[in-house]
């Protein structure tokens, strides 16, 4: 299991190097509130509390992932999580890892604000077979005001199936 964290370790480097050198990218010197809101969203995850799911993120987020044609609203977050949590028999992070940062300038103004980006291992118990899987799970969420504001969330789909038995590859 450790060269999928070597992996993902270079390929944060790369990103951040490649961000860092067009000039808009810097870490968040107040990043510890945004920390902090990141805290309370993946203590709600692990909770199981769709209400808690709808008031950490804003009522016009946008949500991607991990498929592009996703842009998904507040309600949908909620319902993919009501869909997760009924799919699994349990669940937890492992090795998480985050960093507040702050892009300004980015000519795309949706990118310009904080952020955080969240790097885990997810570890589930599917509920029909009862196989365990392990997810690297990538998340960057913007954060305004103690809310989640825009969510981009990435993981390997195909992985999850074939850890589950879902997909043989045949």
């Amino acid at each position: 299991m450790k060269k999928p964290n070597i992996i993902s370790t270079l390929l944060l480097i790369l990103i951040s190097m490649s961000i860092h050198a067009q000039g808009n990218f810097k870490i968040n010197p107040n990043g510890e509130k945004d920390l902090a809101a990141v805290n309370e969203y993946m203590i709600a995850v692990q909770s199981k509390d769709p209400l808690q799911i709808e008031n950490i993120h804003a009522t016009d987020v946008v949500g991607y992932g991990p498929r592009w044609n996703s842009p998904r609203t507040r309600q949908q977050i909620v319902d993919s999580f009501n869909y997760i949590w009924g799919s699994l028999s349990e669940f937890r992070y492992e090795r998480v890892r985050m960093l507040p940062v702050t892009v300004l300038g980015d000519e795309i103004s949706e990118y310009n604000g904080n952020w955080v980006m969240v790097w885990s291992v997810f570890v589930g118990k599917e509920k029909t077979t009862g196989k365990e899987f392990m997810l690297d799970i990538h998340e960057a969420l913007k954060i305004d005001k103690g809310k989640v504001i825009g969510k981009l969330t990435y993981y390997n789909e195909l992985d999850t199936m074939i850890q589950t038995g879902q997909y043989t590859g045949d």
